[in-house]
């Protein structure tokens, strides 16, 4: 499963070699200078460069490149929903009253797909595992004491 902690692994492996592919557009080739052997090693590397030839920078992008010219599903579009409303990449500076709202309408229908929620009963064996695993962001919205997250000050 692709996550965005796998997707910042691998750009951070991978930065250093990304120039021995053609496709990647945001510095001039190394392959020459680095050798074809150093940048084999460095293979699957390319699946991180975008169609544009600039960086995957997080996962929903990478979930997407695989459909290419085909439309993306149901699940990749939920998730890339409560991905863009509530991801705030551990800066709580990035933390707003306005992500904080976007993110509780998102969630609001799937937080009951986790323990810490006490305010209704779980709905996971109803919705299911793969369904509340697309909100998994959402969990961040629930308070110590199981409510929901009002402000982005708590």
């Amino acid at each position: 499963r692709v996550t965005q902690e796998l997707v910042t692994k691998c750009n951070n492996v991978c930065r250093s070699r990304l120039c021995c592919f053609d496709s990647y557009r945001l510095e001039s080739s190394c392959l020459a200078t680095v050798g074809e052997d150093e940048c084999e090693l460095f293979a699957l590397c390319e699946q991180m460069i975008t169609k544009d030839g600039g960086v995957v920078k997080d996962f929903i992008e990478l979930d997407l490149k695989e459909f290419d010219n085909d439309s993306p599903d149901e699940s990749t579009l939920i998730e890339k929903e409560v991905f863009d409303a509530c991801y705030f990449d551990n800066d709580e500076s990035r933390v707003t009253q306005e992500l904080v709202t976007k993110c509780k309408k998102v969630c609001r229908s799937r937080l009951c797909c986790f323990d810490s929620y006490i305010l209704e009963s779980s709905c996971r064996a109803t919705v299911g595992e793969n369904e509340c695993e697309l909100f998994a962001l959402c969990e961040q919205m629930i308070t110590k004491d199981g409510g929901v997250v009002k402000t982005f000050i708590e």
